[in-house]
Order: C-alpha cells, then structure tokens, then sequence
C-alpha cells in the first residue's frame, strides 16, 4: 500500500534511514491478529486448552494471544459468543495492562467503543467497583454496551456523553481513567488502507486539538493521587510525545510516570502510542455522593421470587447473585443492579445504568441475556440447565432455533460449563429467548 508522503517525511524527523525503510516494508507484510482472554470467565491456561491454536502469548499481556488469520474463525467459535474471549488488536492490549485498575476503584473509559479496553479493565477490576464506559455516538454505545453484556461485566455504568458535560457530574470522581483518544489513525492504515487516503496535515491539526480538550476534562475528573493512561494508535508526535509534553507543562501536578511507542517493524502488533501519567495528592479522600433512595415494587419483587423459585427452587436465589457494593432498582419495568457510587443521573444520556437482570413484562419477570452472561458459577450452581450437546446443536441455538426438553420453566442454556443464554420449557418444547440481534448470522460452521 502507499502511504502518504507527508506522513513519511515526518516519520523521517525520529526514525534512522533503514528503520524508515523498515518501517515502511512492513506494510507489505501480514498482519497480527489477536485476542485477549476475558478473566470474569476463565483463565488463560483454561483457554488455551480449549482453543489449541493459541500457543503465542502477546509479551506485553499475558491474557492476550495470537492466532493463526484465516486457519481459524475465532469469532465462529462458541466459546466467543459465551464471552470466553475478546478478539483484539494486540497492540490494543497494552493500555488497559498500563492502566491495571483495582477491584473496588472508580475507574473511567471516557472513549470507550467498541468495548474491548472496557471489557479488559472489567476483568481486572472482577466487577468489584464502577467502570463507567462512555461513547458519545448512540450506535457506537449499543456495540459498546453488547461486547460488556456478552463478557459478563455487570459492574457498569455506560453513558453517550461528551467529556465536558462528564466532568460536571463527575468532578474529582475517579481512581483511574483510561483516554483512548481519536486520532489520525496512523498505526492502523495496514489493517484499514482506506484510512491513509483520508490522511491529511489539517485533520492531524484537528485532532490535536480534539485530544487536548478531552485530557483536560479527563483531569477535571480525576481524583488527586490518581493514574491516567493516554493512548493513539497513530505515530504522529504532535498527537502523542508533544500532546503530553504539552500537558505536562500546563498542570505541573501531573508526572510522567511511563511511555511506550510500538512499531510494526519491530513487534507483532500494529501501531501504538501508551503513556501512564499520576497526579499529585492523596487517593484516600472520597467524594461524598448524595444519598439514593430506590424502591422496588411489589409487583416486580413478586415475579423475581416467582423466577427464581422456578429456575432454582430458592426464591432468594437472586441475592447470591448480585455483585457486594449495589442496590437492585426498578426502571421503566427494568430490573436492574445498580453500584452505590453512581451520582444522581439525571439529565445523563445513559445507555445503561448498571447490570440489567431483566425485564417486567405483565408483571412477569423476564431474565436478560446480560443476566445469563455475567452469572456467576456460585450463581449458577442450582440453576435448571441445559446443556447443549455438541458444537452443532450449539450453533442451531444461536440460531434462534427450538431445542426440546420433557421440563417446563425457565433454563439457563450451557455450552461446556459457560452460560449462552435462556430458554422456556413447556413440558416438550424449549422456547428459543436468544436474543435476535445476537444470533449467529453465517451459516459456515468454520
């Protein structure tokens, strides 16, 4: 491919004569491609053996593989619509190890979609806490939000907002924040060529600017003695070493703590600028929240004992469910789990607001398929199950199609141990409830 010459001659400035040229052959190579093991589900080990062409780990995430491109499908497999596992750029992994926040934080994914550097902060944080994902494009926040119910993450609160207004209800609020920011893309123009032809000097000007309005309501937002991690995929200085150099100088309480570049010519990754900035101060103070005062009728804790009598024969069963540190709310006949750190959301455009459990239909209590997907095994241990048989019947229900069963009620359908889903027994017939905009759509069983 041919990249643009401005783009060369200003790589030309930082690189030596033969990695430039080094630089630009790999362009002419194949890519890497990978995918990042999702910790609330299994462990690495446990993948590997699962999926034995994952041999190769990424050295800078030791959750994260390489796989074989076009010997294998790993989106094709059940074990990714079970939310085993992330498929991710693996140079893209870097900045949520950089970030490693802690169960119980705060933590802030202001650029969030598609979701995977969300999906990775959750599993580190073991849905201990908040992480509050944000995206500002309504289409981009549903991806966003389905690639966190697929992987279990419950932990959540997902908003369409734009970084100003964020850090007007989220003043000092948060332990971490992760700015993976819009740029000009640099790094990716090997895996997405059409890219390079929409390169220019002015958009890079653009996002220049773009990037430090969103650092700086990023601070604004980050609790004194908190960490900050900034991250390209372009190779442009302006938008990576000079944007921090530049942020540096104007907020003296800000310390460069770590900076990394990956280069395609010299690792098994695509482009990728990471650096992990801290702020002075103490991280033991905390922000007082206005206390919330949530009921739920008696009407939708009738239908969720009802359920849970029916798919567990134990109508407390939900309370094993539920994450330490929330409170269960009814919204516009939703229940959902709620983190007790959540400020009053009022005037938010709130994609979603904690973990959805289900739905009240005629006041009866539907499950969600984010519930089936961010059980727990404690959770599940009494649950009616059922699982399926091989990789075949596996696919005809991800396909929307009927199983048959003798029981009736509610199943939590398995594949291998892990939850896909639920269906409804009326004593033959086990009423598909998997979601339609989640089936399986090819009909290559590869």
């Amino acid at each position: 491919m041919l990249l643009p010459k401005e783009l060369i001659q200003e790589l030309s400035r930082s690189l030596k004569e033969e990695d430039l040229a080094a630089f630009v052959a790999s362009y002419q190579e194949k890519r890497a491609v990978g995918l990042r093991t999702n910790r609330l589900k299994n462990t690495p080990q446990e993948l590997a053996a699962r999926l034995p062409y994952l041999t190769e780990v990424v050295k800078w995430c030791p959750d994260g593989f390489y796989y074989p491109e076009g010997e294998v499908r790993p989106a094709k497999e059940i074990d990714y619509f079970a939310g085993c596992y992330y498929i991710q750029e693996p140079s893209a992994m870097l900045p949520g190890e950089w970030l490693a926040p802690l169960p119980g934080e705060r933590v802030l994914d202001l650029c969030a979609a598609p979701g995977g550097k969300a999906v990775q902060l959750g599993g580190k944080m073991r849905n201990s806490g908040l992480l509050v994902a944000n995206e500002p494009n309504s289409q981009r926040a549903k991806v966003l939000l389905r690639n966190l119910e697929r992987c279990g993450v419950a932990n959540i609160l997902v908003l369409r907002e734009q970084p100003e207004r964020l850090a007007q209800v989220f003043p000092g609020f948060f332990d971490r924040i992760l700015v993976d920011a819009p740029c000009s893309g640099e790094g990716m123009f090997r895996k997405e060529p059409d890219m390079a032809k929409e390169w220019s000097e002015e958009s890079v000007a653009g996002y220049v600017r773009l990037q430090r309005t969103i650092l700086e309501q990023a601070l604004r937002m980050l609790r004194p003695g908190g960490t900050l991690v900034y991250s390209t995929c372009t190779f442009n200085r302006r938008e990576d070493e000079e944007q921090i150099a530049a942020l540096l100088a104007d907020y003296p309480e800000l310390t460069l703590d770590e900076e990394r570049r990956i280069w395609p010519q010299c690792e098994r990754g695509e482009g990728h600028f990471v650096c992990r900035l801290r702020k002075a101060g103490d991280l033991t103070s905390v922000v007082a929240l206005p206390e919330r005062l949530v009921k739920v009728s008696a009407t939708a804790a009738k239908a969720l004992v009802g359920f849970c009598q029916d798919l567990c024969g134990d109508e407390n069963a939900w309370q094993n469910w539920l994450p330490a540190g929330g409170v269960l709310v009814e919204r516009d006949e939703h229940l959902i789990w709620e983190h007790h750190d959540l400020p009053l959301l009022k005037g938010l455009a709130v994609q979603r607001s904690g973990w959805l459990l289900g739905t009240l239909p005629r006041g009866r209590f539907k499950p969600s398929q984010a519930l089936a997907l961010g059980l727990t095994a404690a959770g599940t241990e009494t649950a009616r199950k059922y699982p399926l048989a091989d990789k075949g019947q596996a696919i005809r229900y991800l396909k929307g199609e009927t199983l048959m069963t003798g029981e009736r009620g509610w199943h939590l359908v398995t594949w291998q141990g892990h939850a896909l889903g639920w269906a409804k027994g009326d004593g033959t017939w086990l009423k598909n409830e998997y979601p339609p905009g989640w089936r399986w759509q090819d009909s290559e069983e590869a």
